[in-house]
C-alpha cells in the first residue's frame, strides 16, 4: 500500500492553442509571482502591519527540441510561416506595437506521467508567447527553442490567471 506521499515527478506536454509540444529538453517551467505593497505606519516604524494584493503574474518556459518550423511560429510573435512544397520558413518582422493579447490563446500543461489526472494540469486561459530563440550549434548539443508564453487576466471571466487543477470543477457557493 502506498503510503500516501503525492510528490509528482517526470515529463509533461505543452497545449499552445491547436499546437501540442511533446519533445522538450530541460523541462517545462511553469512559475508565478505575486506582487504585494506592504503597509508601515510610522507608529511602529519599518515594521509590515498589513499587505495588499497588487496583482500577480506567470509564465510557462517550454525549451522545445524539435526542429519544427511550423509549431515554432505559433510561439514566435510577429511571424509568418510559409510552406512552398518541400521549402519551409518563418518571417519575423521587428514592427514595434505587435498586439501580443491580441494573439493570446489557451495554454495547457499535462504531465505524461502514469497516473496524472486532469487535478495535475496547469491551464493559463490566455496566454501571449513571447519567444526569444538561442541556438548552439556544436557537436555536443542539441538547439533547443526556449519558447516563453506569458499570462494575461481573462478579463471575461473575473480575471483568471491561471488554473491549478481540473479547469472543468464547478464553482459552488
Amino acid at each position: 500500500m502506498a503510503n500516501g506521499i503525492n510528490v509528482p515527478i517526470g515529463p509533461a506536454e505543452v497545449e499552445y492553442g491547436d499546437t501540442t509540444y511533446k519533445i522538450t529538453k530541460g523541462g517545462i517551467q511553469f512559475q508565478s509571482t505575486s506582487q504585494v505593497h506592504d503597509v508601515t505606519v510610522d507608529q511602529y516604524g519599518e515594521t509590515v502591519v498589513k499587505s495588499v494584493y497588487q496583482g500577480g503574474s506567470a509564465q510557462v518556459t517550454v525549451p522545445f527540441a524539435l526542429h519544427d518550423l511550423e509549431k515554432l511560429a505559433e510561439a514566435i510573435p510577429n511571424s509568418e510561416y510559409v510552406e512552398d512544397g518541400d521549402k519551409k520558413k518563418i518571417t519575423v518582422k521587428a514592427q514595434a506595437g505587435y498586439d501580443m493579447l491580441e494573439n493570446a490563446k489557451k495554454l495547457v500543461i499535462k504531465p505524461t506521467s502514469a497516473g496524472t489526472t486532469e487535478n495535475d494540469w496547469i491551464t493559463i486561459p490566455l496566454a501571449g508567447a513571447r519567444s526569444d530563440l538561442d541556438y548552439t550549434y556544436d557537436s555536443s548539443n542539441e538547439r533547443i527553442a526556449n519558447l516563453t508564453f506569458v499570462a494575461y487576466p481573462d478579463l471575461e471571466n473575473d480575471g483568471v490567471l491561471f488554473i491549478l487543477g481540473d479547469e472543468s470543477a464547478a464553482d459552488t457557493p
